[in-house]
């Protein structure tokens, strides 16, 4: 736990120090519209409903969420995608619930691309081994591309990276999420698809944690589960809440935040389905060319979600 406990000095914690409620730490890889139900969570009392001093934790490296995870420095992780090998591999991961239950990427493109199959023969920023890479195969997948052999890659990370290479004239096109597609869009750029719109069940982001911590503690994950739930509601039916969230916690300007939470507004839904992890998992095996060893079956609970979901219900 020693390289999670030195990049523990440069991260950002939020809403610590509560009194009386008990620690619950959630790590997050980037201040992203992916999570936004999270920070609803904090911003509207949530967590602290749920008698939790909840501090949410940025750590980018999935490798080094999954060792502090498992060694017990965290006690959930927001991401549903990133742990996958891992858990391939063996490591005691489930996921609980969901928070966007469809991609937040873009395609954004320059002007002179029209459609999908405008994208022969063009290069494409992308970052080796992510979603961004993943998902752009999927896409020209979908539009009856040879994802291979039709367009060249160019190994850009990093959103802001991205765009430059793309005023540059480098690359014609790259997945971009908010707010960086917004960014982009401004500079003269536009998005050609929405992810959101052609993947309409791909479970994105969520809740996770150990199954030891599950069993061990049943009722203090339920409260986490339900802070989740509760905000995933929120965040989809009171929009001008989660916008000023985006403002404040990510510094966003109102109309990108607008912007991004009209692409995903739809796609708030706490609870995944076995299709949607399923797909979340083959984005994960194109992006490091290795095929999953478990059924996304094996590595979902939802008792307590369901649960939750039908409790909320009845109030």
């Amino acid at each position: 736990m020693r390289q999670f406990l030195i990049i523990l000095t440069s991260i950002m914690i939020l809403n610590a120090g509560q009194t009386g409620a008990e620690p619950v730490r959630g790590a997050y890889p980037s201040a992203n519209v992916q999570f936004l139900p999270a920070f609803v969570a904090l911003e509207k009392g949530f967590y602290i409903r749920e008698g939790l001093d909840a501090e949410l934790i940025s750590v980018r490296s999935a490798v080094t969420a999954v060792q502090a995870l498992l060694g017990e420095q965290i006690h959930f992780i927001f991401t549903v995608g990133p742990q996958m090998p891992s858990i391939w591999e063996g490591s005691d991961i489930i996921l609980l619930a969901q928070q966007v239950g469809r991609p937040t990427f873009s395609m954004i493109v320059t002007p002179d691309i029209q459609k999908v199959a405008d994208l022969k023969g063009k290069k494409i920023g992308v970052s080796f081994g992510g979603s961004t890479f993943s998902g752009t195969k999927a896409l020209l997948e979908l539009n009856k591309m040879n994802s291979d052999k039709d367009v060249q890659y160019v190994s850009i990370p990093g959103s802001q990276p991205k765009i430059a290479a793309m005023q540059q004239g480098i690359i014609q096109a790259a997945l971009l999420a908010p707010p960086a597609d917004f960014i982009a869009i401004k500079a003269g750029f536009k998005r050609l698809v929405n992810l959101a719109d052609v993947f309409k069940d791909t479970s994105f982001t969520g809740l996770a944690a150990t199954g030891k911590t599950i069993k061990e503690n049943p009722q203090y994950v339920k409260r986490m589960v339900r802070a989740i739930v509760r905000a995933v509601y929120h965040s989809r039916d009171y929009p001008e809440d989660a916008i000023l969230t985006m403002v404040k916690h990510w510094r966003m300007e109102r109309e990108a935040a607008v912007d991004a939470y009209q692409l995903i507004r739809e796609a708030l839904n706490p609870v995944p389905t076995e299709k949607g992890v399923e797909l979340m998992a083959q984005w994960q095996a194109v992006a490091l060319n290795v095929k999953p060893k478990r059924a996304a079956r094996d590595y979902m609970d939802l008792r307590l979600v369901n649960e939750v979901v039908a409790e909320l219900a009845q109030k």
